[in-house]
């Protein structure tokens, strides 16, 4: 069931909000609708403020354990042109 809402908004940014939403082939309301039910997810706060399609890979992928990226970059790069 859907219910109206009326929201008081900068009128560039709600231009600049339907070219996106065309773009995307949505609408303005979905998308703000889409946008509020990330905002408001209870499951999981960390992933609250990724968006959908991105959060639903969180966990996919094994971690190489590292958090810095350039020595992940580096291992990377050692291990498929082999030195340095």
């Amino acid at each position: 069931m859907s219910t109206k809402l009326t929201l008081s908004i900068d009128e560039k940014v709600v231009a600049e909000a339907k070219e996106y939403a065309k773009e995307a082939g949505k609408s303005v309301s979905q998308i703000v609708e889409s946008y509020l039910k990330v905002l408001t997810q209870k499951s999981n706060k960390h992933t609250s403020s990724l968006p959908a399609h991105i959060s639903r890979w969180q966990g996919a992928f094994k971690s190489t354990g590292k958090k810095n990226y350039k020595e992940v970059y580096t291992t990377a790069l050692t291990e498929k042109y082999g030195k340095k």
